[in-house]
């Protein structure tokens, strides 16, 4: 009978600790593609030898301001088609679009010190009005997705999003009451 020595499977730690650009999501999808191609040739290997292979998850540890919503926005639609699973850890901040990566965890912790920041959109517009309008438009469809996605993704209700927009403010919220409103699942206390 032959012997079977599992393969190992990939890095599963990444790290977010820099602004949302073209360049940190790349590399945060790229590793997450990677993994998720890695677990699902493990699985057919451990399945010849009739064993059941089951992915340990992928670890993301948030400390960001946020970035760019197009670019966030990528990175969210890996993370929800992963099979692999996802836990997201807030260890400093998740602000922006950090918040927006550390609710679509599959699993979502933070750390007792760590701040997390919801609010709208932000945007700049020069130009022509019609150029104006224009991006005023995009900027409020995007908006309207920050809203669906934070609603499916947490207990926050619409009306507390509408206060929120309505007061134009910063919506810090730390990890305590995160806990309450379903951002995250845990608070982390020991490594």
């Amino acid at each position: 009978m032959a012997s079977f020595t599992p393969p190992m499977p990939k890095e599963r730690n990444l790290f977010l600790s820099a602004q949302v650009n073209q360049q940190s999501m790349l590399d945060l999808t790229k590793h997450i593609i990677e993994i998720n191609e890695d677990d699902n040739k493990l699985k057919k290997i451990y399945k010849l030898f009739n064993f059941k292979y089951k992915p340990q998850p992928i670890k993301i540890m948030i400390d960001s301001y946020g970035g760019s919503v197009y670019q966030c926005f990528g990175l969210l639609s890996i993370m929800s088609a992963s099979k692999t699973p996802i836990h997201t850890y807030v260890t400093g901040c998740a602000m922006s679009c950090g918040f927006m990566i550390a609710i679509t965890g599959h699993k979502r912790f933070a750390y007792e010190m760590a701040t997390l920041l919801y609010h709208q959109v932000s945007s700049g517009t020069r130009g022509k009005l019609k150029e104006m309008e224009e991006v005023i438009i995009e900027t409020k469809r995007l908006h309207k997705m920050i809203e669906e996605h934070t609603l499916k993704n947490t207990k926050i209700t619409k009306a507390r999003l509408k206060e929120s927009y309505v007061a134009k403010e910063d919506w810090h919220i730390p990890v305590k009451e995160a806990l309450k409103l379903g951002i995250i699942d845990e608070i982390v206390s020991r490594l």
